[in-house]
């Protein structure tokens, strides 16, 4: 399967301003940038309408090169559901893999999960020509809660959502879990995170210390490799500088650390509560902490990810159709939660329909933890690749229905008041009995 793409690698612009102030070093002005890659079917090079983008968003602390294996199997299976892919596309977010490197000397310690879907839609605007409808998105975990936000802010921008154990919790369950003080606890990623080893006297150190770690012990081969190629970077970085003997080594044996620091990874899992109160120490600090729900988190835990409850809260208003793809033995969310985000989701005015109406469905995949795109690729890929087919004959009908009266309208008509609008007028101004019909200008 390897050269079925042909990758193009893009950088640009991030989102003027972030959603916390310390998101950035210097400025809040500080310019950021997007790492990001095409993937473009070698036997696709003059796509047609119809074809398919898709748009990718990764789990937090994985480099978007981890999600290639999972991409070559969806294209595998296009084959035969009888798709054509025109593009996937995925960035690192800022603060994180290539894009954290490009970023490095202008990131702060305080990243936001919805800068990512505001830097998405500025990609999608910049690269519009390259991203036709239909779109789909595809994202994992965090990735999951960025692609629901993204189709909050431009609910007609996605076909469909493809969503890989998606992190969304609701209130209850993170006052429960993280906010009493008689059952104050961290999840074991982050406190894992917090603490893992970062360092390395070399890449053949780091390959051979981190194939003997469980946490990768049930991983794809092919994204282990892309890990070992992607996840590590080889010093000097703003955070690790060359030591006076390791700057003698070749390039290629030098020490190496992960290319998306731990530091910023642990940002992402949490962020600080503690220095959220006023100068009085009573009143909410909302220059920082606007979104930090005093009623919720009066605790000792000194952390929230306010994201992940408001997601769940608008769960109701998606409008594009969600496929849920759930894992049997996920540490994020349990079969009562995950049928509580199917029922919630799309049943607002202005949502889908929700499952009530065959927009929204879960699924579970046995005998897989929360990462379903490291550890079931194949199986993953058919999911995805059966969602996009059914999606697709959905969109097509609906694409016929739009254009079979409009298109053959002619211009001037496409701009104007129809004859039903009047009539419609004339009826309702008729009820007006005994009122002086006003038949002047608006003006």
């Amino acid at each position: 399967m390897a050269g079925c793409f042909r990758v193009v690698e893009h950088v640009v612009p991030c989102q003027h301003i972030r959603e916390y102030p310390h998101a950035t070093a210097t400025s809040q002005e500080e310019p950021l940038s997007l790492a990001v890659k095409q993937y473009i079917p070698v036997d696709n090079p003059n796509p047609q309408p119809g074809d398919v983008t898709i748009i990718g968003a990764h789990a937090n602390g994985f480099p978007k090169e981890l999600y290639e294996p999972l991409w070559e199997e969806i294209y595998a299976c296009s084959k035969q559901a009888g798709f054509r892919i025109r593009g996937i596309w995925i960035a690192d977010v800022a603060h994180q893999g290539q894009s954290g490197v490009l970023n490095e000397s202008s990131l702060g310690n305080d990243p936001s999960w919805y800068d990512h879907p505001r830097d998405l839609l500025n990609l999608i605007n910049q690269k519009r020509i390259e991203m036709p409808r239909p779109v789909f998105g595809i994202g994992h975990s965090m990735g999951g809660n960025n692609l629901i936000a993204l189709s909050i802010l431009h609910p007609r921008l996605l076909t469909s959502l493809i969503l890989l154990d998606p992190v969304m919790n609701k209130v209850e369950v993170l006052d429960n879990e993280y906010s009493k003080p008689t059952n104050v606890k961290i999840p074991v990623a982050t406190l894992a995170s917090t603490y893992r080893r970062d360092l390395w006297p070399s890449r053949r150190d780091a390959e051979k210390a981190l194939e003997g770690s469980k946490f990768y012990q049930n991983w794809d081969p092919r994204v282990l490799r892309r890990f070992f190629k992607y996840g590590l970077r080889e010093l000097p970085t703003a955070i690790y500088p060359l030591d006076e003997n390791s700057i003698k080594k070749p390039i290629g044996e030098r020490p190496v650390t992960l290319t998306t620091t731990r530091h910023q990874e642990v940002f992402s899992f949490f962020r600080a509560a503690y220095g959220s109160t006023s100068e009085d120490d009573q009143t909410l600090n909302r220059l920082t902490h606007p979104d930090l729900d005093p009623n919720i988190y009066k605790s000792t835990f000194p952390f929230y990810r306010h994201e992940v409850a408001r997601t769940f809260e608008l769960l109701p208003f998606v409008r594009p159709s969600v496929l849920y793809i759930f894992a049997e033995h996920s540490e994020v969310s349990g079969p009562g939660l995950n049928r509580e985000k199917i029922d919630r989701t799309g049943v607002a005015v202005g949502g889908s329909g929700g499952a009530a109406e065959g927009k929204v469905k879960g699924i579970v995949m046995k005998n897989v933890g929360h990462l379903i795109a490291m550890e079931a690729v194949s199986q993953a890929a058919e999911l995805c690749a059966g969602q996009i087919d059914a999606e697709m004959h959905r969109w097509r009908r609906e694409e016929d229905l739009l254009m079979s009266e409009w298109k053959n309208k002619l211009l001037t008509d496409k701009m104007t008041i129809d004859q039903e609008w009047v009539r419609r007028v004339d009826l309702l101004s008729v009820r007006n009995i005994g009122k002086k019909r006003n038949t002047g200008t608006k003006l």
